[in-house]
């Protein structure tokens, strides 16, 4: 047992190291293995109390970390909650607290002799306040004293665990305020200059701009549509391919069409032969001659009959207008496709007058106006931006071939635009107005804010 000389010297060292604990983990630690070099125990733990009275273990004697939901874990917080009142009637020089199975209610005294010695000890943490914000649990086979004799280890414990209240009420109210912290921050001539550099970038004047899928199309298009309802043969030119005016782009089936012309060309020698036999009969009676007027309308009936259809044939074909480049789908889409007359087949474009074409969705939509300078970055040559100016931006949201709402812009490639193949895809960037760079950082979210909150 340490004497007076040695219980201050050991009282001295464990204040010290009590001194250094920077967190409440750390003290429990401390008071938890450290208290050996006072009085004998074999276990010792450390329970913290809450505002509400429930108990949480901290620390374990010969642990680095506990977990606070195993079964001793919550067995010992009970044993502390069920003793808390008793604690609290004690008075300021009487800071311990003797306990057994059975000062425990039946439910956790049948559990003393599996978590703990005989004999266990309760010392209340308290601070100038006097509130109970822990309870240090010392454990061993024999008995506690139970007089504070001076220069006694008991006297000692008590002494050092009065040192641990005031030393566990100043970590846990150690909250400093928001002004506080914010002096201090704003005191630190580091952060004035990084603030100070922070507002200057935000201030930078820059340009609004929105990112959106474009694609290369030409402004000088011309619609291919069916010129009667039918069903498509074949494709005779394949997609993307430059042709000359009058070159066949498209054939529709043409087998009923030919049945009833070879039917008409039939009835037409028919009526032919019908049309010479009367002319010979009115020769020879007068009744016959008003046969030959009906037989002649006949003959013409058919003649028209057959016009007809051979002008319904020659429209089969599907000349090109103008010279160009034809662009649609594949021709496995359309081969064998029934169409109504006017409906699109493809598109007949001139290559020399390229454009741009993007579809901007509503989140990034912003004031776009006429002549706003446009960069398009192709997927085939993305290190290589073509420049562009906008023509228009629609009014109305309608869903693009990809499904997104979004609003339909077209601008003109300018000097240099002319390589871009129609067809190739990539992503436009068009500038809108200026602005500072805080605001075009901070448009989105608080966009997202006003939608949110309703303000």
């Amino acid at each position: 047992m340490p004497g007076l000389d040695q219980g201050a010297a050991v009282h001295l060292r464990l204040t010290a190291r009590m001194q250094e604990a920077r967190d409440l983990p750390a003290l429990s630690f401390v008071l938890c293995n450290e208290l050996r070099a006072l009085v004998e125990y074999r276990q010792a733990a450390i329970v913290a109390c809450d505002a509400a009275g429930r108990g949480t273990l901290m620390a374990h004697s010969g642990l680095v970390a506990v977990d606070a939901d195993t079964p001793f874990a919550l067995w010992i917080a009970e044993v502390v909650d069920a003793l808390r009142p008793a604690l609290g009637a004690l008075p300021p020089e009487a800071a311990m607290l003797a306990a057994s199975a059975d000062s425990l209610p039946a439910r956790l005294a049948d559990g003393w002799s599996e978590w703990l010695p005989p004999h266990a000890l309760l010392l209340p943490l308290r601070g100038p306040d006097a509130v109970v914000r822990a309870v240090l649990v010392l454990a061993r086979e024999s008995p506690w004293p139970q007089a504070l004799d001076d220069g006694s280890p008991a006297w000692w414990l008590a002494a050092a665990v009065g040192v641990a209240g005031h030393a566990w009420w100043a970590l846990a109210s150690r909250r400093p305020r928001l002004a506080e912290r914010w002096r201090k921050v704003a005191g630190s001539r580091r952060v004035q200059i990084g603030a100070l550099a922070a507002l200057l970038l935000l201030a930078v004047p820059v340009r609004e701009y929105s990112l959106a899928p474009a694609e290369v199309i030409s402004l000088a298009s011309q619609v291919i549509a069916a010129p009667q309802t039918g069903v498509i043969r074949a494709m005779r030119v394949p997609p993307n391919t430059p042709v000359r005016k009058g070159d066949v782009l498209a054939e529709f089936d043409d087998t009923s069409l030919r049945s009833r012309l070879s039917v008409a060309r039939a009835s037409m020698a028919t009526s032919r032969a019908e049309f010479l036999q009367s002319s010979q009969r009115a020769f020879d009676r007068q009744e016959a001659r008003a046969e030959v007027g009906q037989a002649e309308a006949r003959v013409r009936e058919r003649e028209a009959e057959i016009a007809g259809l051979a002008a319904e044939l020659a429209r089969l074909q599907v000349l090109a207008p103008a010279d160009g480049v034809f662009v649609y789908s594949h021709p496995d889409d359309w081969a064998g496709k029934p169409v109504q007359t006017g409906e699109r087949i493809g598109l007949l474009s001139d290559p020399g007058q390229p454009g741009i074409q993007a579809w901007v969705p509503v989140a990034d939509a912003i004031n776009l106006a006429p002549g706003a300078p446009m960069t398009l970055f192709l997927r085939v040559a993305p290190l290589q931006p073509l420049s562009g100016s906008l023509d228009y931006a629609s009014y109305q949201v309608a869903d693009s071939p990809e499904g997104i709402a979004g609003y339909r812009v077209r601008g003109r490639l300018q000097a240099g635009g002319e390589a871009a193949r129609v067809g190739l895809r990539g992503t436009v960037r068009i500038a809108g107005e200026w602005t500072v760079l805080g605001y075009l950082l901070l448009r989105r979210p608080l966009a997202a804010l006003r939608e949110w909150c309703g303000c």
